[in-house]
């Protein structure tokens, strides 16, 4: 009887334990379920969001300023970045099927695809976009592959229907990926208002040995036999743009000496040339003429700067 006694006990022990565990797991799978819905659903509305305003760009951008289409394109851009990282916390746990491997994978195929689409378009109009890579997808490739993305989920998104929680996730849209996008990147290529223009400008000139005080645009020198002159310019546009320097120095008797330097500056960056020294002596008196050229002619923006030189006999200046 003892025996007896303990095996019902432990019969009615395990079928307890059975029970509870039933009753767990699927309020665990429901918690999985609904915590990986929320996420998603949080993704996918940002990835609608995306759709229609990258479309938007596309189909009306050419009614834009450059600098406000700059700015559009580059915080599509950004949102691509995080969706890269969003997508990795959809990973874990894996659900049961496994839907969010599904949604993760689909987010970081339409993220390449997106870049993709970005690119072109930064490139036709010479702007900074996205970088890509020789396996990056062609233009073509990347919009069939987001509408393919697109049609998979709207039939996998109902995968967590009938599971706990009974989640049916939103679908996705694909109205740029139905785009004619060469078309609507010509128009927006061929949009005064969206065209490169070219701005730079003398951000700084140094010289040594350092000049005395005096008036402005004139250069008071200790007695020296050289003057080393370094020139900083800044590109004022967000495109690549080359600049060529040329400075002379013309003595008031003697031979000009002349040097000049190209450079190619990245979109609003600023550079200094390398110091150029000139041959100078006490008593000398001259101009400095330091000019950009090729540049178009600002009334705002500085290209060209022309000093009187003066290097003292004395100490005294």
């Amino acid at each position: 009887m003892v025996v007896a006694l303990i095996v019902t006990f432990l019969v009615l022990v395990f079928a307890r334990e059975v029970s509870r565990a039933a009753h767990q797991e699927p309020s665990a799978r429901q918690s999985e379920n609904l915590s990986f819905a929320t996420l998603a659903t949080t993704l996918l509305s940002q990835e609608n969001s995306f759709d229609t305003q990258l479309a938007s760009l596309l189909t009306s951008g050419s009614g834009l300023s450059r600098v406000a289409f700059t700015v559009k394109m580059s915080e599509l851009t950004q949102q691509l970045s995080q969706w890269r990282d969003e997508a990795q916390f959809l990973e874990r746990p894996v659900l049961s099927p496994t839907l969010n491997l599904t949604f993760a994978r689909d987010t970081l195929t339409r993220v390449s695809d997106y870049d993709t689409v970005l690119a072109y378009v930064a490139q036709a109009i010479d702007l900074t976009g996205p970088t890509t890579t020789a396996a990056s997808p062609r233009l073509g490739a990347a919009q069939l592959s987001l509408s393919a993305t697109a049609a998979s989920w709207g039939a996998q998104r109902h995968e967590l229907a009938s599971a706990p929680g009974r989640v049916t996730l939103l679908a996705l849209t694909n109205v740029s990926g139905r785009l004619n996008v060469p078309q609507d990147v010509a128009t927006l290529a061929s949009a005064t208002n969206l065209s490169p223009t070219r701005a730079i400008v003398i951000a700084a000139i140094q010289v040594q040995p350092a000049p005395f005080p005096a008036p402005a645009l004139t250069l008071l020198l200790d007695p020296s036999s050289t003057m080393q002159v370094q020139v900083a310019v800044s590109n004022l546009r967000e495109i690549l743009q080359p600049v060529s320097l040329t400075m002379v120095l013309t003595p008031a008797t003697g031979t000009a000496q002349r040097v000049s330097d190209t450079q190619m500056l990245a979109p609003l960056t600023s550079f200094a040339f390398a110091a150029h020294t000139f041959n100078v002596f006490p008593g000398e008196k001259g101009t400095l003429t330091v000019t950009l050229n090729g540049v178009p002619s600002s009334s705002t923006l500085v290209h060209s700067r022309t000093y009187s030189v003066s290097v003292s006999p004395t100490g005294s200046g």
